[in-house]
């Protein structure tokens, strides 16, 4: 009974990401946004079940990673895939001929710059799972990426910024913003994780300003402001890497 909790969780995770496929293609940004935050919430009660559980399996790692892919490489992917489209983006029609049958295929070429951030994020999660577990990640978390892009929609299209969306919803910015998340999930930049120290407290200083700074950022652009905290917690880690070189 032990070692199903921790893969029902991870089942859990994987129906959040399932769901949130569907309803991105409907272009149901907050829906997505609140599915790929629960499903990051049940990725992290995972593994924090079967280490207390005591019930860590090679199943278990599996099927977590397979599950991550998807939750958090596929549905970004998609995500930043519909936001081409909604950048105006001309959507043509490639007909195929395949074992007899007339294919028509509607696409948006350029569109497909979206999914090398789900090629990234599964390679970065193939290279997490030979790491050793450490207090800091080694370039930035598939969930953390996830979130970015799953709030961005969100932010966009909220009142505060409406009327500027047309500077998000261009090639340029999408484009520049899929190269920067795949530069950044696989560099060996260090980030720190969000695990409390009881016994030094004093090494959990970034952990609580981001999640002081989270609080007026959630209460002002509601759901979108976690687009903003993941850019806060890059920025915190680069500072915090260049305070510890001088």
């Amino acid at each position: 009974m032990k070692k199903i909790i921790p893969s029902f969780l991870t089942i859990l995770n994987l129906v959040c990401g399932c769901l949130a496929i569907a309803l991105a293609f409907q272009f149901q940004f907050e829906a997505v946004l609140i599915l790929v935050c629960l499903g990051v919430f049940f990725d992290f009660l995972d593994g924090l079940a079967a280490r207390a559980l005591d019930s860590v399996t090679n199943f278990g790692k599996h099927l977590d990673s397979i599950t991550d892919v998807i939750t958090s490489g596929v549905v970004p992917g998609i995500i930043v895939y519909q936001l081409f489209k909604l950048s105006g983006n001309k959507v043509s029609d490639f007909e195929v001929y395949i074992l007899g049958y007339d294919l028509i295929f509607s696409l948006s070429p350029i569109s497909f710059i979206a999914f090398f951030i789900t090629i990234a994020s599964a390679i970065r999660l193939s290279k997490y799972n030979t790491l050793t577990r450490s207090d800091e990640f080694i370039g930035l978390p598939t969930p953390a990426n996830a979130i970015f892009f799953a709030s961005l929609p969100v932010l966009i299209n909220s009142d505060i910024l409406i009327e500027s969306k047309q500077i998000f919803l261009n090639n340029y910015f999408l484009i520049g913003s899929v190269i920067s998340s795949v530069i950044l999930m696989n560099s060996p930049f260090r980030l720190f994780s969000f695990n409390i120290s009881f016994k030094n407290f004093q090494s959990n200083v970034y952990q609580l300003l981001i999640i002081i700074i989270s609080i007026p950022i959630l209460l002002y652009f509601n759901l979108g402001g976690f687009a903003i905290i993941v850019l806060i917690y890059l920025l915190l880690n680069i500072i915090r890497n260049l305070w510890s070189v001088f």
